[in-house]
């Protein structure tokens, strides 16, 4: 098992799908969800590197994969890091 495997079945709160990390977030109200998709946005555009969003009322869902090397890469760990402190 590669090292980036381990750590993503090791991230609080993510599944691992193929080679895609995917959690679902809720919020108590709509705008607080949307303020989580800001921060994700803005990281993202910082790192280059771009979640599929889901934006459905007051859950958001968040998927990381590295579409160009077709797998899980440590810019997937580490957005998912990221989006997990934007949560907490």
């Amino acid at each position: 098992m590669s090292q980036v495997r381990k750590e993503a079945e090791e991230l609080t709160g993510w599944s691992l799908e193929n080679e895609t990390l995917i959690r679902e977030f809720s919020f108590n109200d709509f705008l607080k969800g949307i303020d989580f998709v800001q921060n994700v946005a803005a990281y993202a555009e910082g790192a280059q590197h771009h979640p599929y969003v889901i934006i459905d009322h007051t859950t958001i869902t968040i998927k990381w994969t590295t579409v160009d090397e077709g797998k899980l890469t440590r810019k997937d760990i580490e957005a998912a890091k990221a989006c997990n402190n934007f949560y907490n």
